[in-house]
């Protein structure tokens, strides 16, 4: 089932998937701006079988009402977005999917909502969105050398040891553009890199609607509250949570990872040997097992 919540004369797209008995969990996308499209091409179907999910397109992503330019928006924005529509469908509590930065909005949320939330399911999360940057620009520069390209590994070998957040993840974002067409290497292990790409072109949804990210994003640098690392913040979560992690993703790094492993007894981490930033995609059948095992 798919219809439309209104919030703050918004409306917000989201889908239904799984019977009314089952336990709850909302899906958070990353990106920022990816839309829930792909989550629920790949895993609806499977997840749906012991989980009830609500997947949501975020305020002025893909099928929800774009962001005007002048429009203010922020992280704080999409937090009570979510608990809104918590609150519209009558939902008592619900576990929480983030991938990449929903995983970022899924902490937040927790930390603002704590009784609303029984479990975190942080696949490939960002939490820290500097050190996510270092990583990424570390695991470019081994593309560049892996293609040859010592003079980009010239010019950008500086760039992982910035410690300005803001300034680095600017970095970063010319360095992935610099990759090009190569970028998708440092996100998908197996050799189907462009996955989402084609996803996009045969989802049937215009490319104007998935084009609304270009406005999410910015926002949210500008705001800036997304530059903030939750890594000293982790040990006030209550909850229960399952970190999943690709061996070969670079946006979770290795300093984030060990900040998780490190902390209280409530969480636990999955490793998954055959995948990059999209563990749902590349070994869909374990990201079904580790999830139904971590739920039940």
């Amino acid at each position: 089932m798919s219809n439309y919540i209104t919030v703050k004369n918004k409306k917000i797209y989201y889908e239904v998937h799984g019977d009314a008995h089952l336990p709850v969990c909302l899906y958070l996308h990353g990106g920022p701006g990816a839309g829930s499209y792909d989550f629920i091409e790949h895993q609806g179907q499977e997840l749906s079988k012991f989980l009830k999910i609500i997947a949501i397109d975020q305020r002025g992503v893909l099928r929800s009402d774009p962001i005007k330019d002048e429009e203010p928006f922020g992280i704080h924005d999409l937090i009570d977005d979510c608990e809104s529509i918590r609150d519209q469908l009558g939902i008592e509590k619900w576990g929480i999917i983030g991938h990449s930065v929903g995983g970022y909005l899924a902490v937040q949320y927790q930390l603002k909502y704590p009784e609303k939330v029984t479990y975190l399911l942080l696949e490939c999360p960002t939490l820290d969105l500097g050190s996510s940057a270092r990583s990424l620009i570390a695991g470019a520069l081994q593309e560049y050398e892996r293609l040859g390209k010592y003079e980009k590994i010239n010019e950008y070998y500086a760039a992982s040891s910035i410690r300005d957040t803001e300034k680095v993840w600017e970095k970063c974002i010319e360095v992935l553009i610099d990759l090009d067409e190569y970028k998708d290497n440092l996100y998908v292990h197996g050799e189907d890199k462009h996955f989402f790409d084609y996803l996009v072109e045969n989802s049937g949804i215009p490319q104007e609607n998935w084009e609304r990210a270009y406005n999410h994003q910015q926002k949210l640098y500008q705001e800036g509250e997304i530059f903030e690392s939750l890594l000293p913040q982790l040990d006030s979560v209550t909850c229960p949570m399952l970190l999943i992690k690709g061996e070969y993703d670079w946006v979770t790094s290795k300093n984030q990872l060990t900040a998780f492993a490190n902390g209280q007894a409530n969480r636990k981490i999955a490793m998954f040997s055959q995948s990059g930033h999209f563990p749902r995609f590349e070994e869909p059948e374990k990201y079904v097992r580790v999830i139904r095992e971590f739920i039940t």
